[in-house]
């Protein structure tokens, strides 16, 4: 087992490569295999250098994923560069961003307009410099905020160690949030940075979140996480110059992103190493299955359920010393309705209740929990989510928890209110190495049928595997 100092003094690369590839067509080792992150690593092109430097200033690595549009994904490494952070600081600017993000509903993300100069270094632009390379946020700080200068640009102060610039797609959504953190993941492997020695800065202008522990514990190697509000504090609109720092990849070009179609990949290297890493990072290895010195005979089936049972999040997790001020969102101070959620989930709970007095040919023992897991801190989500071996819930980004389960469970997904054509799970599954059942139902569904579907999974599981 690994120390923590090995934990966090390994690379994610190295890490990645313990799961090898990824079985099933020529395509699935590049595209979740270990030789995804290889793959990234070798399409390296110097965008802006100067003759005298030993490396490009500004060096990205453009990669046209399967099935994703555009004109492909990009990972930039920037060295030797100034960030102007005043821009952290400009409250009329600020306000305005967040003004849009509450007249539009919360669509449009409160992601500041960097202007040119925002980072800059000395070096002279190539001419394969694109916005066309430069999806999504990437293109505002790095085409549109990037300054190729003369001379060595202006330093205020310099920050020790490597930096990983993310901007996050969302804040409190599991699906959406863990695009952001596969990318992290995938861009430390990548350029075979270790999460001991680079410092995430967060510069879009979300507060903290319900999943703060993936950036404060997973990604914390020993610098904490700095949100747009730590910049602005921290540096007093200082210009600020790192050794190396690194763009992340857009939230949506993540590898998990495409839902539309049915993967044929299965037990990928991205997916097992990345939940591994979570459960390491988070400190929850003793409460694997594999930490017991057989495998369980009791069977858990944990039901996700999906309830209006908190506020909004934009009101939950405000904060009046960063940009989401809690007076902003006064109107939101109130019980967050929710689509597809089970019109009779109380008589579901009861049904599956009675597996646990049932008995079956494989000596399995059922114990059913009901879990709202919105009233759940995130680490107590996971240690439920490492106990489990049957997940069942209606389609949801909460099924993304799906991935840290135990190797021989099931995810069984409930289709209701026409959610039939979302396959975010079935493949998260499939790439995880676990069997899958999705069944697409009325609502309110039938109560027999789901519990049939659960006692089919129970009877079949091997009480001899973790």
């Amino acid at each position: 087992a690994l120390s923590d100092e090995d934990f966090r003094g390994t690379s994610v690369d190295e890490m990645m490569s313990w799961y090898g590839e990824a079985l099933g067509p020529s395509n699935c080792p590049g595209d979740f295999g270990h030789s995804l992150a290889r793959r990234w690593r070798a399409a390296a092109k110097d965008m802006c250098s100067s003759p005298a430097a030993a490396a490009p200033a500004v060096e990205c690595h453009l990669v046209q994923q399967t099935r994703h549009h555009g004109d492909g994904d990009q990972l930039c490494v920037l060295r030797d560069v100034a960030m102007d952070t005043s821009v952290f600081g400009n409250g009329r600017l600020t306000e305005q961003v967040i003004s849009a993000y509450k007249s539009s509903k919360h669509m449009q993300q409160p992601y500041l307009p960097f202007p040119k100069g925002f980072l800059a270094a000395k070096c002279d632009k190539k001419g394969h410099w694109d916005h066309r390379h430069f999806p999504g946020w990437n293109e505002d700080v790095v085409f549109k905020g990037f300054q190729d200068v003369a001379s060595a640009p202006r330093c205020d102060e310099w920050v020790d160690g490597k930096v990983l610039l993310v901007q996050r797609d969302t804040f409190a959504n599991l699906f959406h949030d863990s695009e952001d953190f596969f990318n992290v993941f995938l861009a430390l492997a990548v350029l075979q940075w270790s999460s001991g020695d680079t410092a995430i800065y967060l510069t879009d202008l979300y507060p903290r979140g319900p999943f703060w522990p993936m950036w404060d514990k997973v990604f914390h190697g020993g610098r904490a996480p700095q949100l747009a509000q730590n910049i602005r504090d921290r540096f007093h609109g200082r210009h600020v110059c790192f050794k190396e720092l690194g763009v992340g990849i857009y939230g949506p070009a993540a590898p998990i992103t495409v839902a539309s179609w049915q993967t044929p990949c299965s037990r990928t290297a991205l997916v097992r190493a990345y939940a591994d890493f979570v459960v390491r990072g988070l400190g929850l290895q003793g409460l694997t299955h594999y930490a017991l010195p057989e495998p369980s005979k009791e069977v858990v089936v944990t039901w996700m359920a999906r309830r209006a049972s908190v506020k909004w999040p934009e009101r939950n997790f405000c904060d009046d010393e960063g940009y989401f001020r809690c007076e902003l969102f006064d109107h939101l101070n109130h019980t967050r309705k929710l689509g597809r959620m089970v019109r009779n989930d109380a008589d579901v709970v009861r049904g599956l209740k009675t597996l646990e007095t049932a008995s079956f040919s494989n000596g399995a023992r059922v114990r059913v929990q009901d879990v709202d897991y919105n009233l759940l801190a995130f680490e107590e989500q996971i240690k439920t989510d490492l106990a489990t071996d049957v997940m069942i819930g209606p389609h949801g980004a909460g099924l993304m928890h799906n991935i840290f389960m135990r190797d021989r469970a099931v995810l069984i997904e409930l289709f209701v209110d026409a959610s039939q054509a979302n396959q975010h799970f079935h493949n998260l599954a499939k790439w995880q190495g676990r069997r899958y059942w999705g069944k697409p139902m009325p609502n309110p569904v039938s109560v027999h049928d789901v519990v049939e579907l659960v006692r089919n999974a129970v009877s079949t599981m091997s009480m001899e595997s973790y």
